[in-house]
């Protein structure tokens, strides 16, 4: 399992402090990186400035590598070390290959943390072999194309003006969230004037910091004279403040909870000119709704955070609302196409499910195989009776995977999650793969206070690492301290970027338990030599079967009419180890419990 430890972290709500709740984030995404979907093409212009320099690393010797790491890792490369490969598909990332850069097959720089391993650091250099002169030339912006997946690494342009003897370096792509693709490719710009204007003896490169995280690959690097005007809209931060004190973006609203929607946009001057005008605008789609950031300036090479002065409260009606992102001022853009992101936030105002996860499954978070538990907060802003919690179980999990739900509050003073309810314990059928499954709480209603928030998570016991056992998809990201993950191997929480699919489903609709029935209880488990099974019925005609995950019926007894609880012992010393499902039919209806076998 990949721990990454970030340094102690805390939150201010309501007056509150929860910075004794997490670390680190133990999530491991890559286990599983079959989910990932296959990342989208940009849509951007090339910009219109005049190339000083350019390299598309069809010459490896125009380049020198500095690596820290010692051999070893993925065949074909040295752990850690940037590599100059021509293989489109040399990335460890499916969902980025083949590499989309311009000039890809006549070669491009790869580093590959993922396949150097869980062992292996990199604090690795690509620089330019021979110097650049940029005499003349006040104004210069760099220009190149990656593909990237991130995980807690750091990337860095690095550069020098004296040959290379001293190096200053610039750090990109630091906005992406946690297990995050880029396109395939992206273009990335950065204003480097104020560096490396006028310089003579100039060398350029990248510098990568990580360890077994994800990778990076760059490809036709240019130096360029920036246009006058060229702004940027890289980002948007909108969501819903409430009890937590975070911005919690909503996917799926139910008609109850609406509340005001803040927005702020994160906008790039990419040019040579500073600019006075620049303003951040979000629009609903439809036309129905728009509202404009006050005239900001934002002076060349720099970014800044603009907000809108009111927020968005989406009209009372069960519909879904798209909201477009962009930036003007009063200069004409020379690259337009980057100024706006379409469908920046989409939200779907519903009767009944309250999401935070984007609904487009692209990994999984699981314990490999040890218990754990994954979810999110929620703010509520009407009091309501929330009887059910939908989780979309990946499609890694394990058939047969006992999981179940649980109900927290919050406690005002501590900022602890105090345990409200849980549903009956479930077991996964290859129908609940890749779906939703709804999850009624065993108490029935709980009713949710308006102005407080509420934990709600998915969760196994595990099967002692012997499969994935569960895996709740993942979908979108999340602000540090507001998903959260208990790694019950040491009953500690932490907190998670990666958004579960773990959602508040306030309908009466749930799953009916498959192993409560008839008492049925199954001891030990795991099993050595022997197993127990206990079963409750009242004047019921009862079968007991074992059967392995092939369907093979390996134990088989029928106990006749039963009534009260009747006790029966399995020798399990001649099965081999694994995972076995035990059913009690009784008079045809069916309980199941999983059973680990270990001798």
């Amino acid at each position: 399992m990949k721990n990454v430890y970030i340094g102690l972290a805390s939150i201010l709500a309501s007056g509150f402090v929860f910075g004794q709740k997490v670390t680190t984030n133990p999530m491991n995404d890559k286990k599983i990186q079959a989910l990932d979907v296959k990342a989208k093409k940009e849509i951007f212009s090339a910009p219109k400035g005049i190339t000083l320099w350019s390299n598309d690393f069809s010459v490896p010797a125009d380049w020198v590598t500095s690596n820290a790491p010692a051999p070893g890792g993925s065949p074909g490369h040295t752990a850690g070390d940037w590599a100059i490969v021509t293989n489109v598909n040399a990335g460890p990332v499916a969902a980025l290959n083949p590499a989309g850069h311009t000039s890809a097959a006549n070669g491009y720089a790869l580093i590959d943390s993922d396949g150097a391993g869980a062992t292996e650091t990199q604090n690795a250099k690509i620089v330019t072999a021979n110097s650049i002169d940029l005499t003349g030339q006040p104004l210069v912006v760099l220009v190149f194309q990656q593909t990237h997946r991130r995980y807690a690494e750091s990337t860095f342009v690095v550069y020098s003006t004296d040959g290379g003897a001293v190096w200053q370096e610039i750090e990109v792509n630091d906005m992406m969230g946690t297990s995050t693709n880029s396109t395939n490719p992206q273009t990335v710009q950065v204003n480097m004037s104020a560096y490396l204007g006028n310089q003579a003896n100039v060398k350029i490169g990248f510098k990568y910091i990580g360890q077994y995280d994800w990778f990076w690959a760059v490809d036709d690097v240019k130096l360029m004279t920036p246009d006058d005007y060229d702004l940027s809209m890289d980002s948007g931060y909108w969501g819903s403040t409430g009890f937590w004190g975070a911005r919690l973006p909503y996917y799926q609203i139910p008609l109850a909870q609406l509340a005001p929607i803040d927005m702020s946009g994160v906008i790039s001057n990419l040019g040579a000119l500073n600019q006075t005008d620049i303003v951040f605008t979000a629009a609903l789609a439809s036309g129905a709704w728009s509202g404009s950031s006050a005239a900001s300036t934002i002076n060349a090479g720099a970014s800044d955070t603009l907000s809108l002065p009111t927020a968005l409260t989406p009209p009372a009606v069960a519909m879904t609302h798209v909201i477009n992102f962009s930036t003007t001022s009063g200069a004409v853009d020379a690259a337009p196409a980057n100024n706006s992101l379409p469908a920046a936030a989409t939200l779907v105002v519903n009767n009944t499910i309250y999401a935070r996860d984007k609904d487009n499954m692209t990994n999984g978070s699981y314990n490999a195989g040890f218990g754990f538990e994954v979810g999110n907060i929620f703010d509520i802003y009407a009091t309501a009776p929330l009887s059910a919690i939908d989780v979309h179980i990946s499609d890694a999990a394990e058939v047969g995977a006992e999981c179940y739900v649980k109900l927290y509050s919050i406690d005002a003073t501590t900022g602890d999650f105090v345990y409200v309810d849980e549903s009956n314990a479930y077991t996964l059928t290859a129908n609940d793969l890749d779906e939703i499954v709804t999850f009624s709480l065993a108490a029935g209603a709980f009713t949710l206070n308006a102005g407080e928030s509420y934990l709600i998570v998915a969760g196994s016991n595990g099967d002692g690492g012997l499969t994935n056992d569960l895996v709740v998809g993942t979908s979108g990201s999340s602000e540090a301290q507001t998903s959260f993950y208990l790694d019950l191997t040491d009953n500690t929480w932490y907190y998670t970027t990666s958004t579960p699919m773990v959602r508040m489903n306030f309908s009466a609709a749930g799953i009916e338990d498959n192993d409560a029935s008839f008492g049925l209880n199954v001891y030990p488990n795991p099993a050595e030599n022997e197993a127990n099974i206990s079963v409750s019925v009242e004047n019921a005609n009862v079968a007991v079967s074992l059967t392995d995950l092939s369907g093979k019926v390996v134990y088989n007894n029928n106990l006749g009419t039963v009534n009260g609880t009747k006790n029966v012992t399995i020798n399990t010393g001649n099965f081999a180890n694994g995972i076995y499902m035990v059913a009690v039919n009784s008079n045809g209806n069916i309980s199941t419990k999983k059973l680990v076998i270990r001798n």
